[in-house]
């Protein structure tokens, strides 16, 4: 992800937050890949994407399952 990127994710986040959201970097990163390739692949999407998608984030920003979202 570069920076423009990182920038937008955070400016996101603080938004939300000031409509009573809570969503970290990571978890709005997430979403946004989800959403990037259900757009790329439609319906054929399967649970295993998101999982390989998950992972990635989690690794991205050093992550482990349990602090994920929070």
């Amino acid at each position: 992800m570069n920076l423009a990127n990182e920038n937008q994710l955070q400016l996101l986040s603080a938004a939300l937050r000031t409509v009573g959201g809570n969503f970290d970097v990571p978890t709005l990163d997430l979403i946004l890949s989800v959403l990037e390739e259900v757009k790329s692949k439609g319906d054929t999407i399967s649970i295993g994407d998101v999982k390989e998608l998950s992972q990635k984030v989690m690794e991205k920003y050093k992550v482990d399952e349990q602090n994920m979202g929070q």
